[in-house]
């Protein structure tokens, strides 16, 4: 992982549909955005703030994802949520998250990815698929 990765920061933009609010099996439940929906994009974020620093040969896998939704927001609304680099050690990448709409701050976490060599992600990936 190259160096300027550090303070490096993603930002994910969209405008909330319908498909984005609050379901559980199928069912509406709240007609606002989902906190499904927004550590998805949250996950997106994340990895658009480190994807351009990985040295040939390396890539990163989830590790965890923290979320505190405070705020609902509507249909149509607008969402930016960043993520910007907040610790890189040998082998973890911490993004601190923000998320804002239109009203203001609606969420803030931290989201963790695993910095591995792309031939140990192929194997973790083969392994999972033994049965």
């Amino acid at each position: 992982m190259r160096d300027e990765v550090r303070q490096s920061v993603g930002v994910f933009d969209c405008v909330v549909t319908s498909r984005m609010c609050a379901t559980l099996d199928g069912a509406a439940i709240h007609p606002v955005y989902s906190t499904f929906w927004l550590c998805y994009h949250a996950e997106v974020a994340s990895r658009r703030a480190i994807e351009a620093f990985f040295d040939p040969g390396e890539n990163a896998v989830g590790g965890s994802l923290s979320i505190d939704h405070k705020a609902m927001c509507a249909v149509g609304d607008t969402v930016r949520i960043q993520a910007t680099v907040c610790d890189v050690s040998a082998r973890k990448i911490v993004c601190r998250i923000e998320a804002y709409s239109s009203k203001g701050l609606i969420a803030t976490g931290e989201q963790t990815q695993i910095l591995l060599p792309q031939s140990r992600i192929d194997a973790l990936v083969e392994e999972a698929y033994k049965f």
